[in-house]
């Protein structure tokens, strides 16, 4: 079975499922009444956005969780396992209430337990050929797609069952995010201000969540669309855009980035502006559905969708097989390969240079408290005046000059002594860098750019090392020919459980009261 073949009919058998899956949703073995005797009902977590490949992978920072009766909006326990399932905002809801179905739970062991069992034998064919221990045998890996893809497509509609059982039914469901949703978008507007662009980033992520009706690739091409419109939703409101991610480009599986390397062929570059277009396409038809049918009561958006879907599949098809066509070369260029050994600097003169820092920061710190307490002795003027304040500002400013004057003359010593452990830094810069060049460019080097060039390949090991390890899997999933995009997607998932990014904190449903959505963070 050709890959081309084996795509296409995985693709067709979902379909077969999507009125079933409907029907499921729509009688869920909990009652309505079960979701509105708790108080956490109305919070759903949604999954961290992939990051760009060889990107750092750091602490959450900056950012505290709402809280609910004395409880923080902080993703529950089991969540990670299923952080690349479409149905992980609907798994989060129940986890969160602490109200797992018995039956459910057992699937979704069950699904977990499948899913390792296939990634296993996935990766005993790939890691060998990773490791050198045997070549990549294009053969064996087409044999291996032709027997693993329809389980792994049956796992996927597997997924699609959980998503929907997961989502209680009925019109006064709290675990579904449109349950109780009363702003809707308007496909008349622009989406240019900032609630507009809000509204309409937060129904494409839930879209990709909660609609039934949609291939899972569909499902990955929202998630993309949902990562560009919070950026600009973010920009509408006059926060910062992520330029670190701006020159990424989206490939496949759906939501794998990765920035193009240097030295591609044009013939590549001409491929991806195909690719790129034809991938674009298909997102404008999904954002335009979702726009016209968000009015719609929820069976006339599913038949929408699933219109749609039968419309899609055979270009998501042909987009696979151009990928498939552009990954030779990409993957001999991604490859990890370890960058010029950095300039030597001895471990002494990092020591020297981390005590002159520390010494000099104390000198400075001690000497804005004597500024600033000299400053604090001079009285304000009892009445707050144009004229007046104005004079006391320029007093003040010379009360500082003239104690920061007085703290250098008394210790003018210990200045000294920091201009001494600056020139010795320098001078020892200056001998080492006299006979070293610079292994990439192959400039000599000098005192002023030793340093700045030791840290710039100490960066770039930082990052081979992360794209040779934490990596390997997703880069795999992206550019190892002869691939099923059920394979791909399979390998994915394992990458992004692998990575363990910080779980994104809760957030609150729309309420029925609410006229516009609460801000994302």
């Amino acid at each position: 079975m050709s890959l081309r073949i084996s795509t296409a009919r995985s693709l067709v058998r979902p379909r077969l499922l999507r009125a079933a899956a409907l029907a499921v949703a729509c009688a869920s073995p909990l009652p309505a009444q079960f979701w509105s005797d708790t108080p956490f009902a109305r919070v759903a977590f949604f999954p961290p956005v992939p990051p760009v490949f060889g990107a750092p992978v750091g602490e959450r920072t900056g950012l505290r969780p709402h809280w609910i009766d004395n409880r923080p909006l902080t993703a529950p326990d089991g969540l990670a396992d299923f952080v690349a399932e479409s149905f992980y905002p609907a798994l989060s809801t129940r986890l969160f209430n602490l109200k797992l179905d018995r039956r459910i739970e057992t699937r979704l062991h069950a699904y977990r337990t499948a899913r390792q069992r296939e990634t296993n034998a996935l990766l005993d064919l790939l890691l060998a050929a990773e490791a050198g221990l045997a070549p990549a045998n294009p053969a064996a890996l087409q044999a291996l797609a032709a027997e693993q893809t329809p389980r792994l497509a049956a796992l996927e509609q597997e997924e699609e069952r959980l998503r929907a059982d997961l989502i209680p039914g009925g019109w006064f469901s709290d675990g579904d995010w449109n349950g109780r949703r009363r702003w809707k978008l308007d496909p008349r507007k622009d989406f240019s201000n900032a609630v507009d662009a809000e509204a309409r980033f937060q129904v494409v992520r839930a879209t990709a969540h909660y609609q039934t009706g949609l291939l899972p690739a569909q499902r990955g091409l929202l998630t993309e669309l949902a990562i560009d419109l919070r950026d600009e939703a973010r920009r509408a409101r006059g926060l910062p855009a992520n330029r670190a991610e701006s020159d990424a480009i989206f490939f496949s599986p759906e939501t794998a980035r990765f920035r193009l390397p240097p030295g591609v062929t044009l013939e590549l570059r001409a491929k991806f502006a195909t690719y790129n277009g034809r991938k674009a396409a298909l997102k404008r038809a999904l954002l335009e559905t979702v726009v016209a049918q968000d009015k719609a009561d929820a069976e006339t958006r599913s038949a929408a969708f699933d219109a749609l879907a039968d419309r899609q599949w055979p270009e998501i098809v042909a987009l696979e097989a151009l990928a498939e066509e552009m990954r030779g070369e990409l993957a001999a260029r991604l490859a990890p390969a370890p960058p010029p050994a950095p300039p030597w600097v001895p471990a002494e003169i990092f020591e020297a240079i981390h005590r002159y820092n520390a010494d000099r920061d104390d000198y400075f710190h001690a000497m804005r408290i004597a500024v600033e307490l000299a400053a604090d002795q001079l009285p304000r003027p009892a009445e707050k005046r144009g004229d007046e304040e104005r004079q006391f500002e320029a007093r003040r400013a010379e009360v500082k000059r003239a104690a920061a004057l007085e703290f250098q003359r008394t210790h003018a010593e210990r200045f000294g002594i920091l201009e001494a452990q600056y020139r010795a830094i320098r001078d020892s810069l200056a001998i080492l860098a006299q006979h070293q060049v610079d292994r990439r460019t192959g400039q000599p080097l000098s005192a002023d750019t030793l340093l700045r060039v030791h840290a710039a390949s100490m960066a770039e090991f930082e990052t081979f090392g992360r794209t040779s390890v934490l990596y390997t899997h997703y880069r795999i999933a992206m550019v190892q020919p002869g691939l099923s995009p059920e394979q791909r997607r399979l390998l994915f998932g394992y990458a992004l459980m692998g990575l363990a990014q910080p779980l994104p904190f809760g957030e609150f449903m729309p309420p029925s009261s609410a006229q516009r959505p609460f801000a994302t963070p």
